[in-house]
């Protein structure tokens, strides 16, 4: 745990809706009771960080959301706007290339280079230095990366920059594509759901991640699982339930019979059917990557604020053997 986050980057991963922005969260916060000061990084829509941490919304600039950390949206124009102000220098100038129609056009069909501009902001943090003291602005950033494909292509993209650009955009490519390949800076975590379609991305993401990258998974995350709590139980649990034994036990809870025993064994079918489908995929997980899979229990809530994110941080914490 303390190595993960003594790196200067975590890029988190996870295809759409399965919690990064949580996990991210969580992370976060644990590297702040570490004592380290936290960026939290988001590139796409801001609402569920912004929800977590009961602020009215998260903007381009980094906004201290509590004592040791802070978060902010990427915003590709503001982002263009600041990088080709380092270049030219000239703000008036660069304010007429970014509000013309034709970059506007240009920037609009151009996703890879919008991509790889807001890339290069993030490796900019990670080199932020104070301007006083000349330490790192930031401990640590953590890049709530874009849906696992899209977050895929992202991380491929400075490698592929880097032989089309020429001048300071190839020179941005390069950084970033050496941060992502030096681990002991750059940290990668993948989320995924007990459910077919998250973890057959989350397989193939790994794939791509160490193969056509050379990159390594640092932690793998199995959110919203249920506990298996009949561990596995053989015989099947219709049998158990239909059993003399069984009958008795329930007739001793529940009564002979009425809505009331039908509704509980319903709900003990269904905790065990989930509890068994978290047990197998964590299996094919483990089976597929090779690494230990970090279960996060399902939080039942209509909302997710700082308690809902508590819960996460602490089972994260204890699974991960650092502090919360």
């Amino acid at each position: 745990m303390l190595n993960l986050l003594d790196r200067r980057l975590l890029v988190v991963s996870g295809k759409g809706g399965v919690g990064k922005t949580m996990i991210s969260a969580a992370l976060a916060r644990l590297a702040v009771a570490a004592g380290k000061r936290v960026l939290l990084v988001n590139m796409e829509g801001q609402g569920r960080t912004a929800q977590l941490f009961g602020v009215q919304a998260i903007g381009p600039e980094p906004l201290e959301l509590e004592s040791g950390l802070w978060a902010c949206l990427l915003d590709p124009k503001a982002v263009a706007f600041d990088f080709i102000l380092r270049q030219l220098r000239v703000r008036r100038l660069v304010r007429h290339i970014v509000e013309s129609n034709l970059f506007d056009s240009w920037f609009r069909v151009s996703p890879a280079i919008k991509e790889m501009i807001c890339l290069g902001k993030v490796w900019s943090f990670t080199e932020e230095k104070s301007r006083w003291r000349k330490t790192p602005v930031w401990d640590l950033v953590v890049f709530d990366a874009p849906a696992t494909g899209h977050g895929l292509g992202l991380l491929q993209l400075p490698e592929q920059a880097s032989k089309l650009l020429l001048g300071p955009m190839r020179t941005s490519a390069l950084e970033v594509q050496a941060m992502l390949e030096d681990r002991a800076r750059t940290g990668t975590v993948l989320v995924t759901l007990p459910e077919d379609l998250p973890v057959n991305e989350a397989l193939h993401f790994h794939r791509e991640l160490t193969g056509t990258l050379g990159m390594q998974l640092d932690l793998l995350v199995l959110n919203m699982a249920f506990p298996d709590r009949f561990g596995g139980a053989e015989p099947p649990l219709e049998d158990v339930l239909g059993s003399p034994a069984g009958r008795r036990a329930l007739d001793r809870l529940l009564g002979p019979g009425g809505a009331e025993r039908a509704a509980a064994l319903d709900a003990v079918r269904a905790s065990w059917a989930r509890g068994e489908r978290t047990r197998r995929y964590a299996a094919q997980l483990a089976e597929g990557t090779g690494q230990p899979v970090t279960r996060v229990p399902f939080v039942f809530a209509e909302r997710f604020g700082l308690e809902e994110l508590r819960q996460v941080q602490q089972t994260l914490a204890h699974g991960l053997g650092g502090p919360a």
